[in-house]
């Protein structure tokens, strides 16, 4: 969901990343402002000023929700938690914990920092609203606004729907009762598609009564919804799966090996085309020089692949990423999908002993969930 994203700052040790989706929901939202909100409220102001304050307050809003994900993360991260990184994208944002919680409690604590930050800010502008909004309407504007719109904001996360703070509350409450964190998290999921479910009714209802745009935006919420509750429940699927597997575990050890002059033709004849294979690995006298790929080739023309010989093309050693053999295989999994890999090599004491494909470990978790079911 978030491939693309870059990144705009660090703090505290957690990288800040926008996604390009953010960056249509600013337009729109200076834009709604500029056009819609403030001309409505405020009167005679000039053109330039509706825009400067729209866009000021378009910008400003997506500060308080990083506030608000900053809160998940600081708690996460004095928590012992890990956090690589937050992504600010249409929905608003998300903090990426490299790890679930360890108990209910820490759930608990993690979920409610951002409503809580969210709430804080709407009193600090509020009051800030009364004690500076009448030396000039502009400030005053949007102080308000952001009271506002962080009151609802804190209010919409505390809705008991997965992915939402509120539903991860939830989840820290189910937890707590039953003991058991995949319960939990099965009882948060189906509340989530419920949700979805329901804002999809809710917008739709709003299109047959001719409110499209917000009928529109209730249906693309609520689509958002529930497949990410469905997606939790696919992660908890991957999980239960692979959680008692490391790298090694689900390697293949016949990975494919190729000269470092044999020529690009022969390899797609024999190995790719031939054999299936989406990578080979190029070895000089057993030391492994590089990795070459489907996408390596695709990037020289055809008629030159007799002429190249595999060292031109491949992905050097000291470039490819690689796992140690005894990393959880599902972290091995989130990484090919991070980095869109189709393979990753498998190292023991910095010798390669395997190689690791989607392809393979994929077909290997269908077979554990036909089993399960």
């Amino acid at each position: 969901m978030f491939g693309g994203s870059f990144r705009i700052a660090r703090l505290f040790g957690i990288d800040i990343e926008i996604h390009p989706s953010w960056l249509l929901i600013l337009a729109f939202l200076a834009y709604s402002l500029s056009e819609g909100l403030f001309p409505a409220r405020y009167e005679n102001w000039s053109t330039a000023a509706y825009w400067t304050v729209g866009t000021i307050a378009a910008v400003l809003l997506f500060v308080t929700v990083l506030l608000h994900e900053l809160a998940h993360a600081l708690v996460a991260k004095r928590r012992g938690l890990p956090v690589p990184r937050i992504t600010l994208f249409i929905f608003g944002g998300v903090s990426h914990l490299a790890r679930q919680p360890a108990s209910a409690g820490e759930e608990f604590q993690i979920a409610a920092a951002g409503p809580a930050t969210s709430f804080v800010v709407a009193l600090v502008t509020f009051l800030l609203a009364l004690l500076f909004g009448g030396a000039s309407e502009q400030v005053e504007g949007i102080l308000y606004y952001l009271a506002s719109v962080n009151v609802l904001l804190g209010i919409f996360n505390l809705l008991p729907g997965f992915p939402l703070d509120g539903g991860r509350v939830l989840r820290s409450i189910a937890w707590k009762r039953s003991g058991s964190f995949r319960k939990a998290t099965r009882t948060a999921a189906g509340v989530g598609e419920f949700f979805g479910y329901g804002l999809m009714a809710v917008g739709f209802f709003l299109l047959l009564g001719g409110l499209l745009l917000n009928g529109l935006w209730l249906m693309f919420i609520g689509w958002f919804l529930l497949g990410a509750a469905r997606g939790e429940t696919a992660n908890l699927q991957l999980e239960s799966a692979l959680r008692n597997l490391v790298a090694r575990d689900v390697m293949r050890e016949d990975f494919p090996t190729v000269v470092p002059g044999l020529p690009l033709s022969a390899i797609v004849d024999e190995y790719m085309i031939g054999q299936g294979e989406r990578a080979v690995v190029v070895t000089n006298g057993g030391a492994v020089l590089g990795i070459l790929t489907v996408n390596d080739i695709r990037r020289i023309p055809r008629e030159e692949w007799p002429s190249t010989p595999a060292q031109a093309v491949m992905t050097q050693r000291e470039r490819v990423i690689t796992v140690d053999a005894y990393s959880p295989a599902i972290d091995v999994l989130m990484l090919l999908g991070e980095k869109a890999l189709n393979q990753v090599p498998v190292l023991e004491n910095g010798r390669m002993i395997g190689l690791i494909t989607r392809r393979e470990l994929l077909e290997r978790l269908q077979l554990a969930e036909s089993l399960a079911a």
